[in-house]
């Protein structure tokens, strides 16, 4: 079974893209910010605590995944799920490259796409894709688990 680490938000991207990669068969290691918040028992899920401002932290919890999903809220008038993706992006991108992750996978608004991938084509040394969370993102981000369809510099919408 594969297995994938979920970072995000307590945001309904974050719900979503969990509740498919769960519905698919795919067992996630989440980390969320509030995680006393996630009320999900399954036996595919394991939940942590999104430590953000602990950069060793969260490169240790990154260790020994292919794939690293970050989920990012949509809602562009909601000024701390703003706060936390400019002051934490970065960051949680060098930790997935640093604890050798083989795939980032971004979900985020459409309107953000400019900022996400502005960073990730900056970078050679990581594999990754970022998915707009127009239409059905949730599916088309489990299923970029199971069947990897797009590489590197690719915009799905």
């Amino acid at each position: 079974m594969k297995e994938v680490a979920l970072t995000g938000s307590n945001c309904h991207i974050f719900a979503d893209v969990l509740s498919a990669l769960l519905h698919r068969g795919v067992a996630v290691h989440a980390f969320v910010t509030y995680p006393e918040r996630l009320m999900l028992d399954d036996v595919d899920l394991t939940v942590s605590r999104l430590d953000v401002d602990n950069k060793v932290e969260l490169t240790h919890g990154f260790e020994g995944y292919h794939d690293v999903i970050m989920t990012f809220n949509d809602d562009q008038t909601d000024s701390e799920s703003n706060d936390f993706t400019l002051h934490h992006y970065n960051e949680m991108i060098n930790a997935a490259r640093e604890a050798g992750v083989s795939r980032v996978i971004v979900v985020g608004s459409p309107e953000s796409a400019a900022f996400f991938m502005g960073d990730l084509r900056r970078r050679d040394d990581i594999d990754w894709v970022f998915i707009s969370t127009e239409g059905d993102y949730a599916d088309r981000t489990a299923a970029e688990v199971v069947a990897p369809q797009y590489h590197r510099e690719e915009y799905v919408s």
